[in-house]
């Protein structure tokens, strides 16, 4: 299937005591799912028309390490299922060669205009 590779720097407003998620200046575990998140979302991008866009639906991470500000966060993101509207991905972050995390994420592809008209 297909795969994307992204990097991201953490940076201070990412870690834990700046997001609130806890009381450290490591990378948020907020932070890390946003990262995987994005890379997701990226891969899928090419997929879509230009009417649709893709929403997050469910993640099931596990943040394993943790990683410092400055850190080079790389995230490996790889596309298992595409299921009607529903995309399951695999997806790794590692800093430097360690694995600081793993997740399982859904994705929904809605249409952007229609999907907008059910929050107004």
């Amino acid at each position: 299937m297909k795969k994307l590779i992204q990097l991201y720097q953490v940076k201070e407003e990412q870690t834990a005591l700046k997001m609130g998620s806890g009381d450290l200046e490591v990378l948020a575990t907020p932070a890390l799912v946003a990262m995987m998140e994005n890379c997701a979302k990226q891969l899928l991008a090419p997929e879509l028309s230009s009417e649709q866009t893709s929403v997050g639906f469910k993640m099931t991470l596990k943040h394993l390490v943790p990683s410092t500000v400055g850190a080079e966060v790389k995230v490996e993101a790889e596309m298992l299922e595409n299921e009607r509207n529903r995309v399951s991905f695999s997806i790794k972050a590692f800093d430097g060669k360690q694995l600081i995390g793993e997740a399982d994420h859904q994705r929904v592809i809605v249409e952007t205009a229609a999907f907008l008209k059910k929050v107004k």
